[in-house]
């Protein structure tokens, strides 16, 4: 009897180590279904934000407030992204401007560049490249910046810069995401209008983010309103 009791005892554990698996995997399936949704939506977003604007004044308003709403998710905050973008979109549109105006402003004439010297020397192309490279991380940072601090706005671009010559890894990890999203777009197009825009926002601002709070601890306070003024 008390060997039948132990075979029970172990059938009934392996029922319940097996139904937690299958929980556990189930939860996870629903987290991958989850995350992919967020940023299937904020890519619409974004996209959205992008032609209320006009192109060329709605970009950076569009990737600051999914900028901000990448960030809330990413702290655990509860949300309704799309209402929260909109809201952030609105109320801080000439703020965007005036921080990513300088990162725009190099993306914007050295990629101009690029295309009308398409017979330029490589070194020359090698060298534009490479600036609006440099172009593409100072928005990240200044929008990233701009949302998790709270910063004078005509300081944001500049302490962007500081931030970017100081750490140089960061600049590299962030260009090296930029890189990888566009290959993987590259190679599948259909991705673009879909989910790049969004993963692309979202696993940059999760690095800026951490980039903030290395920084922060390295200054020893972790609540620190410029990192870079000390």
């Amino acid at each position: 009897m008390a060997h039948e009791g132990t075979r029970a005892d172990v059938a009934t554990a392996a029922r319940t180590v097996a139904t937690a698996d299958g929980g556990a995997r189930l939860e996870r399936w629903f987290g991958w279904v989850d995350t992919l949704a967020f940023l299937g939506l904020l890519n619409l977003l974004v996209l959205a934000g992008t032609l209320a604007g006009g192109v060329v004044l709605g970009v950076a308003p569009a990737l600051a407030a999914a900028t901000v709403v990448s960030r809330t998710r990413l702290r655990g905050d509860t949300q309704r992204a799309a209402r929260v973008f909109v809201r952030t979109w609105a109320a801080g549109f000439g703020r965007a401007n005036l921080v990513a105006a300088p990162g725009l402003l190099a993306v914007a004439l050295t990629g101009t560049s690029l295309l009308v010297l398409d017979g330029a020397p490589t070194a020359l192309r090698a060298a534009l490249a490479v600036v609006a490279g440099l172009g593409v991380v100072h928005l990240l940072l200044a929008l990233t910046m701009d949302a998790h601090y709270d910063l004078r706005g005509p300081d944001v671009p500049r302490l962007a810069w500081a931030f970017l010559l100081r750490f140089p890894g960061a600049p590299l990890l962030l260009a090296a995401t930029t890189a990888l999203v566009g290959v993987v777009t590259a190679f599948v197009p259909g991705l673009l209008p879909v989910v790049s825009i969004g993963a692309w926002v979202y696993l940059c601002t999760a690095l800026c983010l951490s980039f903030y709070a290395a920084n922060d601890r390295h200054l020893g306070d972790p609540a620190a309103t410029d990192p870079l003024d000390e």
